[in-house]
């Protein structure tokens, strides 16, 4: 009545639910591969995406910081400046911005949609008043009128007895009892040989 009690956890209990649809997929796969095979040039485009998906200040400054760097490279690719290093230095930087635009896409778009856990709380259980240590019994009520069980003393266990041999034993003995003799006799008929 008063031992141990299970309790039920408090921890929350996290379900998840569907992931992105089909239609989130096939846009984040055509913006990834339309910076990729645009080697660049287009990368803008994902992260006006982002700023738009997610509507944040730091979104919008990332897209047009983007956009002016994109720019940027773009102007030393000039017919004028073939053959310079800075005709090199704007391929690679543009080569360098694809890489980590398409990466920086694929993360941001991918935890924005991943659906956020749903928490479902288990109700504790109910509190029990301590117990407070005293000479009454551990219930709630004294029972009258019935005296206390003597104490027996416990049985203590015996060895059990080995049972008798039965008629079948004894033939037994007496078949092996004639195999054994016989083998002796031939034993001793095969030394005199």
């Amino acid at each position: 009545m008063y031992g141990q009690v299970p309790t039920p956890t408090t921890a929350p209990v996290s379900a998840r639910a569907a992931g992105p649809s089909a239609a989130t997929i096939t846009v984040r796969v055509l913006i990834t591969v339309l910076v990729v095979l645009s080697l660049g040039l287009l990368a803008w485009v994902a992260m006006l995406r982002i700023a738009i998906m997610r509507r944040s200040g730091r979104d919008w400054a990332l897209f047009w910081v983007h956009l002016v760097l994109n720019i940027a490279c773009v102007v030393p690719l000039e017919q004028r400046f073939a053959g310079t290093w800075m005709n090199t230095a704007g391929m690679v930087a543009l080569l360098v911005q694809m890489a980590v635009v398409a990466c920086y896409f694929l993360v941001v778009d991918i935890r924005h949609h991943q659906p956020a856990p749903v928490m479902v709380m288990v109700p504790p259980p109910p509190a029990r008043p301590p117990m407070q240590p005293s000479a009454q019994p551990p219930y709630p009520y004294q029972p009258i009128g019935y005296a206390q069980a003597p104490q027996l003393p416990l049985p203590t266990a015996s060895p059990a007895p080995t049972p008798a041999p039965g008629p079948r034993i004894d033939q037994v003995r007496a078949e092996l009892d004639e195999l054994s003799d016989l083998l002796r006799t031939g034993e001793e008929g095969e030394g005199r040989a």
